[in-house]
């Protein structure tokens, strides 16, 4: 496999001008992959179910982004809520392999761990045992593990590089890697990770972090070091995608932003013509 650039997209993105010609100068500017969020009990599920299939018609290969907001999280998988957690999240499971096997292809499928008021010990056990699960229920999607910012408040298994490597080396499977983004690490304070962890990496999140230390921009405030992060990667034959995962809503504030988008697709695959 070679590197990808994708964009992380949602129908809101797409709703004024229509897909393909909002995607146009990002293919243009080295875009070749998507990533989709799914969150069945949103209210856009069918609006980014329905954008997905039609993606995927098209002859895009659209990677995917496992649900980790409100009730989406592996809390007790370990113990009292397995049922719950595996009911709640068997939908999107099974439409990222339907459209997999529509594809023809092997999508990544990111996952945050559990977060909660517990232990870490006990957070990350929920993590491990959720892990396995997925990778049972699934044939096709290659899982990754997401590096997490913190939460105020709570404990969340997968804040540092060494609690992400460690529950992916535990369970060794050949479908299970690593998803660095790259904002949350400058978040955690992290700097660049070991060997171990960059080897383990086949899927990433590119962002950039405003003054307000508010993430997921295009990349125009020099905050997140993603060059020298992309550089590390590549020197150990990083292959996968490097998707730009941006806040719509907080994106509306950044003047020229379709240029800022563009800017920051050609900059990334200059990097990697460079390295």
């Amino acid at each position: 496999m070679t590197i990808e650039l994708g964009f992380a997209l949602h129908p809101k993105w797409v709703e004024r001008e229509g897909r393909e010609k909002f995607l146009a100068p990002l293919r243009s500017a080295g875009m070749s992959v998507l990533e989709f969020t799914l969150h069945p009990e949103g209210d856009e599920w069918e609006a980014t179910r329905a954008l997905v299939e039609e993606c995927v018609a098209a002859g895009y290969r659209c990677h995917f982004h496992a649900p980790y907001q409100g009730a989406f999280n592996a809390e007790g998988f370990s113990a009292a809520c397995r049922e719950q957690v595996i009911a709640r999240y068997s939908t999107p499971l099974d439409f990222a392999e339907r459209m997999a096997e529509r594809g023809g292809y092997t999508p990544a499928l990111v996952i945050h761990g559990a977060h909660g008021v517990g232990t870490l010990a006990s957070l990350s056990e929920d993590t491990r045992q959720f892990l396995l699960w997925v990778l049972e229920r699934t044939r096709h999607v290659r899982v990754m593990l997401e590096n997490l910012p913190p939460k105020t408040g709570f404990v969340r298994a997968g804040e540092t590089y060494a609690q992400v490597v460690a529950l992916v080396r535990a369970i060794n499977h050949p479908r299970l890697h690593i998803c660095w983004d790259f904002g949350h690490s400058v978040l955690q304070n992290l700097g660049l990770p070991d060997d171990d962890f960059l080897r383990a990496v086949r899927h990433v999140h590119i962002h950039d972090i405003n003054a307000a230390r508010e993430d997921h921009f295009p990349l125009m405030f020099g905050n997140v070091p993603w060059q020298e992060d992309l550089r590390a990667l590549l020197q150990v034959g990083f292959t996968g995608a490097v998707v730009m995962e941006i806040n719509g809503y907080r994106a509306q504030s950044v003047a020229r932003l379709p240029e800022r988008l563009v800017e920051s697709f050609v900059a990334m695959r200059q990097v990697i013509r460079d390295a």
